[in-house]
């Protein structure tokens, strides 16, 4: 087994471990049960389909963000917490895999729970009355989102003691107060650009216009969204590695 693989079978333990993969999906589920909650209280056959479509929203500006900045936060930040990083530090394992191995071990994890959200929406979406149609553009938008959040996180959670609260501080105040009262902002939000993706990519029937109010000034687009995740991994990836190479990181 290569170092990086083996690095990634140890934090997908790490991250899963305990009650932590239960209580992350119960969270990516929510969304799914306030749809179920909106369908029965009106009359089915004269449900508003985009009601069910705003309900998308909070998936990706609250589940997908608070979930990975979790996971990827504690990715590094664990390890330094629990003073093992210098044992990871001292084999013969280049700094670029490990902040790769990391990276990607995040991604994936989040990326899992997203998947188990999104199947639950798109299947009570289809329960209301809408199609199951959707569910590929939300698994495509809710991983590049996943990848964006972790690669910044996993970062974050390396060099700042309380990345959880600074995460919070980006997605509940930048992200939801800033980006709203400046739409100008929103080509920084993370979660408008794998929404973007989303919505760029559903079916023609699929009444995304109902989401556009949340999006700012970010112009939906996969091409421009999967432009911003690479060079987001490439950077954070980069910045990580050179500061695991400083001697102070052990």
């Amino acid at each position: 087994m290569t170092p990086l693989l083996a690095i990634v079978r140890v934090t997908v333990r790490q991250l899963t471990g305990g009650t932590q993969a239960l209580g992350f999906g119960l969270l990516s589920l929510v969304p799914a049960v306030l749809l179920a909650a909106v369908s029965r209280s009106a009359d089915p056959g004269a449900l508003d389909l985009e009601l069910g479509v705003l309900l998308v929203v909070p998936f990706f500006a609250l589940v997908i963000p608070i979930t990975t900045l979790i996971l990827a936060g504690s990715a590094l930040g664990e390890e330094r917490r629990d003073k093992t990083l210098s044992f990871l530090m001292l084999r013969p394992i280049s700094r670029l895999e490990i902040a790769a191995a990391k990276t990607l071990t995040a991604a994936a994890v989040s990326t899992g729970f997203a998947v188990v959200g999104a199947l639950a929406l798109s299947l009570t979406w289809l329960a209301v009355g809408g199609s199951f149609d959707v569910f590929p553009s939300m698994v495509l938008g809710a991983t590049l989102a996943c990848v964006m959040y972790s690669a910044v996180f996993v970062l974050l959670g390396n060099v700042v003691a309380r990345s959880t609260l600074v995460g919070l501080i980006y997605v509940l105040f930048f992200e939801t107060v800033m980006v709203e009262e400046l739409p100008r902002l929103a080509g920084a939000s993370l979660w408008r650009i794998g929404l973007g993706a989303t919505l760029e990519t559903m079916p023609a029937h699929f009444p995304a216009r109902a989401l556009l109010g949340a999006m700012g000034d970010w112009i939906p687009s996969l091409d421009s969204a999967l432009i911003v995740m690479g060079s987001i991994t490439l950077v954070t990836v980069g910045i990580c590695t050179v500061l695991l190479k400083r001697t102070d990181a052990i």
